[in-house]
């Protein structure tokens, strides 16, 4: 006898430079209209555009949430200067992204698609 998994569908981060405003409506929209059951927050391009959405994020995740989606922070893809390091320890402390693999190993964690083990 097998037993199925129904499908879940993810929506990726944003990673388009918008406006804060209009960076978080889309979010808005997307937990008001969307048949999505996780979306995937945060900024995984340039960490120079972090500070311009801080304002927002609590609402973004707070209306997410509220209509019953799955929040999954993310964190940037390539972490090379030291303040980066530090913003994304402090994202590994309260939320789900691939930094929480060497934090916390027995937590669920999500990776997308461009996760490597580094082998061959």
């Amino acid at each position: 006898m097998t037993t199925t998994t129904p499908m879940k569908l993810t929506l990726g981060p944003v990673l388009f430079n918008w406006e804060p405003d209009v960076w978080r409506d889309f979010y808005f929209r997307i937990a008001d209209e969307a048949a999505v059951d996780a979306v995937a927050v945060g900024e995984v391009v340039c960490s120079k555009r972090m500070p311009f959405f801080d304002d927002h994020f609590p609402a973004v995740r707070e209306r997410l949430t509220a209509a019953g989606k799955q929040v999954l922070v993310s964190s940037l893809a390539l972490v090379t200067l030291e303040r980066e390091r530090k913003r994304t320890a402090e994202l590994a402390k309260s939320a789900n992204g691939s930094s929480r693999l060497t934090t916390f190993p027995a937590s669920p964690i999500s990776l997308g698609g461009r996760m490597s083990s580094g082998r061959s």
